[in-house]
């Protein structure tokens, strides 16, 4: 006897929220992605994706994923962080969306990057949007200190949770703890990937 096409489609889209949800860190965890660009001689250190919200108004979800750069593979502070933003849309994006971060009140306008990500949800008719904000770490600070934080576009706010407000807090601390400059141009071997 054939089960009923609605049990079918109940245990499809039962397995995809699983494995979407399996995606998308915890509050809690935070795990780092250390590459290094052999052409650019470059190293980038990134937070993976972590979920900051779900449904609010026309978003499905919203994701953070800030990262530095450094020269070479001796890790040195940067001045600016990529502080990401990876938006899922219901419906058609904005040609002028106005970010704001609010930091226990102060209203942080920053310069971004934004490109569309096509169908990142299969089988829905929905738009992705990374947005890449040009950050200066001594903003990262601030947020990493704030009581109080927000992300806010357009119209529509995102109050981040203390859980979240911690793992940029972390992020920004293990920055803090590298040097300001390089000591010298010949490469150490380090051991390891950084943010361990």
């Amino acid at each position: 006897m054939k089960p009923p096409i609605r049990h079918i489609i109940a245990v499809v889209v039962t397995v995809l929220i699983t494995v979407t949800n399996a995606f998308a860190q915890q509050p809690s965890e935070s795990k780092y992605e250390t590459t290094f660009d052999v052409e650019k001689k470059e190293t980038t250190v990134r937070l993976l994706p972590v979920k900051l919200s779900g449904e609010n108004d026309k978003y499905h979800s919203l994701h953070m994923s800030p990262s530095f750069k450094y020269p070479g593979e001796v890790p040195t502070k940067p001045e600016i962080i990529d502080f990401e933003l990876q938006t899922v849309v219901r419906g058609r994006l904005r040609t002028d969306l106005y970010v704001l971060f609010v930091v226990d009140g102060e209203r942080i306008f920053l310069s971004s990057n934004r490109w569309a990500v096509k169908r990142p949800v299969p089988g829905r008719v929905w738009v992705g949007e990374r947005l890449v904000f040009r950050m200066p770490y001594e903003t990262l600070l601030k947020l990493a200190a704030a009581k109080k934080l927000e992300i806010k576009m357009d119209a529509v706010i995102f109050p981040i949770s203390e859980e979240h407000i911690k793992l940029i807090r972390k992020f920004a601390e293990k920055i803090k703890t590298l040097p300001t400059v390089r000591l010298s141009n010949t490469p150490r071997v380090c051991g390891g990937s950084f943010l361990q």
